[in-house]
């Protein structure tokens, strides 16, 4: 017996190494990193905004040029009057985000204004290629567009690299301030007008790669692991800095010449580091940003320019530091587990999840360092639920390790559906959720949006089982943060386009949200590929409730449609998923959506209760000793 005990004792104790050595791996590694920029981006939107450098303006050839100027590109001979003007009205620096790699007509005026004017910084890009060195290391097989030599003759050392690199959500958080081609490295063309204006030469630099850049004495760079500097958005697109028109600059600057009345002021930019960039609708030069679905590359630079002058970097702990709060982590977390009686054990997770989450934002807002949350959180729930785990075994010693991991699971799945619904005027509502098995993957959410509106969501998550219920999870959690917009088809269209970018599982969603609002006494409503909602009138009138438009969520992008309902009170909706109409009896007959029509046309006098209990026992009938193949849920909201 003892040497089984031994052996037992052994067996998991390699377990345990391996499964801790796993952890590690997957933090040191970075795995999770796609659902680590998720934390970050929320930790970005939620910080407050700052104003840029007042000095910093950005040029935007927007909409307005091109329809006034004509097609872009333009001619070059308008840059060199931008340049002038710029030049003119006291501008410091003139950093463009257009490159000019074929020659065109207006290059001879160009590279004369650029020569004149002596603080152009003029772009060109490179064909990167990571792969070569490690991530460690940024290097470039050759030019992807070289600047003309007209053009690079007279700019000198004011020429640099513009490259953006999207991490693998599209989103732009990093630059590679430097790049290595042929045993040489060159500066990213911002990194390098500000270098400048702080009195470097790049040839000055030290550069210790996937650590920082350092400048003299006491300027230090930090560079993230993979040598790339993390961009600094002071707010969003049009409030970090003083925005100009690119056409309004050139007429105020003919204004005596054609006899208009100027626009501009242009002594507005005296002193300006002016950023001129493209910026019109549908910009090939537009990506997304942590805190917005499209911003210009031309704001990216003036972003970096601002950080690298007013030292207001944002760094992410190293690999190290983060695997230390890891096991700093695990080992309260093991601790409060094991101490803690079961009734609290869970309680005091989520006290812990939630002032870690809080220290780590308020860290970011105030020091601009990020520290991982996603990955300690996932695997601070795992150290959680592997330690009750052990604990329950070892109190009841009767129920077998299936058994427990889909208890814990559905109790995680409840955890995330409403306990109360919210007390709004008369508004009358009940649901009930029987899920098929253990864990399911039906939903549901009712949230007050204000003293006189709430929210009603319904949805049915595609398959079956624990993989439905994490997805169910996840969509609820991406409710929670889309129900603030007023308007359901955006919230809709919001939860569909962060499914489809971040999900990889191949389940979809079926969804209804309504709003009510008890002062106008109206619905607004849409749907996402779920079944209509049935409306019983005051006078018993049955309606089914429906849209043109609208697809499951999480398949593919889509718009959705949406519709106003002016409701007489005493009207009864109700929301329900296809367990409903799909229950079959022995016979394998269904109850299908005429007999629910039938039976709803009976419960208008019913309370929202009553009304839900009696579609509940009316499938249950039908169904009679049938083994129930889907979740069956009913929401009632009687008004």
């Amino acid at each position: 017996m003892a040497n089984k005990i031994d052996k037992t004792k052994i067996a998991y104790s390699v377990l345990g190494i391996l499964f801790i050595g796993v952890l590690f791996f997957f933090s040191h590694s970075r795995v999770f990193d796609e659902f680590e920029y998720s934390t970050f981006d929320l930790r970005y939107r939620l910080r407050p905004a700052n104003m840029g450098e007042r000095n910093i303006v950005i040029v935007e050839v927007g909409d307005d040029s091109i329809s006034k100027l004509g097609q872009w590109p333009f001619s070059r001979k308008y840059h060199a009057l931008l340049i002038k003007a710029l030049n003119s009205s006291g501008a410091e620096t003139i950093v463009f985000d257009i490159f000019f790699s074929e020659k065109k007509e207006g290059d001879d005026a160009l590279a004369e204004a650029v020569s004149e004017a002596g603080n152009v910084y003029l772009p060109y890009v490179f064909d990167l290629n990571r792969s070569r060195g490690g991530r460690d290391h940024v290097h470039a097989d050759g030019y992807a567009a070289q600047l003309i030599d007209k053009l690079k003759n007279v700019a000198g050392e004011k020429i640099g690299f513009i490259n953006i690199e999207p991490d693998i959500d599209g989103k732009v958080r990093r630059i590679p301030p430097v790049v290595e081609y042929d045993n040489v490295l060159y500066p990213q063309i911002t990194v390098l007008a500000a270098l400048n204006k702080l009195g470097y030469k790049f040839s000055e630099i030290r550069t210790k790669f996937a650590d920082k850049i350092v400048l003299g004495q006491d300027h230090i760079i930090p560079l993230d692991y993979d040598s790339s500097l993390l961009v600094n958005y002071p707010a969003v697109w049009g409030k970090a800095f003083r925005h100009y028109s690119y056409v309004d600059i050139l007429q105020s600057y003919l204004s005596d010449m054609t006899g208009q009345e100027p626009i501009l002021d242009l002594k507005e930019f005296e002193g300006a580091v002016c950023f001129v960039g493209l910026t019109a609708t549908a910009s090939p030069d537009a990506h997304p940003s942590p805190m917005e679905p499209l911003y210009p590359g031309v704001g990216v630079h003036a972003s970096i320019y601002n950080g690298i002058l007013s030292s207001d970097y944002l760094v992410r702990l190293n690999k190290w530091w983060n695997l230390f709060i890891l096991v700093a982590m695990w080992f309260i977390v093991g601790v409060v587990t094991q101490k803690s009686r079961k009734r609290f054990a869970l309680l005091s997770i989520v006290l812990i999840i939630s002032i870690y989450i809080l220290v780590s934002a308020v860290i970011f807002w105030s020091t601009g360092i990020w520290v991982d949350v996603f990955y300690p959180l996932i695997t601070m729930v795992v150290i959680y639920v592997i330690i009750a785990f052990k604990k329950y075994v070892t109190e009841t010693q009767k129920r077998e390790l299936i058994e427990k991991e889909l208890d814990i699971a559905k109790d995680i799945q409840l955890s995330f559906l409403p306990k109360e619904m919210p007390n709004l005027g008369k508004i009358d509502i009940a649901v009930k959720m029987l899920t098929a098995r253990q864990v399911g993957g039906d939903l549901y959410d009712v949230v007050q949006l204000d003293e006189n509106e709430i929210g009603i969501m319904l949805g049915d998550v595609s398959g079956k089982g624990v993989p439905a219920a994490l997805y169910m999870a996840r969509v609820v959690s991406v409710f929670k943060a889309s129900y603030k917009e007023k308007s359901p088809k955006v919230v809709l269209k919001n939860m569909n386009d962060r499914l489809v970018a971040e999900s990889n599982s191949g389940l979809f969603v079926t969804l209804t949200y309504m709003t009510f609002n008890v002062k106008t006494n109206s619905g607004r409503f849409a749907i996402g590929g779920h079944m209509p909602t049935i409306l019983i009138e005051p006078d018993g009138n049955v309606e089914m409730l429906d849209v043109e438009e609208g697809m499951p969520l999480g398949m593919i992008e889509s718009d959705f449609s949406e519709r106003v309902y002016e409701y007489r009170p005493g009207s009864m909706f109700i929301f329900y998923t296809d367990g409903v109409t799909e229950a079959m009896n022995v016979k394998e007959e269904m109850f299908e959506e005429d007999r629910l029509v039938e039976l709803a046309g009976r419960l208008k006098d019913m309370s929202a209760r009553d009304a839900v209990d009696t579609i509940h026992k009316a499938v249950s009938d039908f169904a009679g000793k049938a083994k129930q193949h889907d979740d069956i849920t009913v929401l009632v909201v009687k008004v």
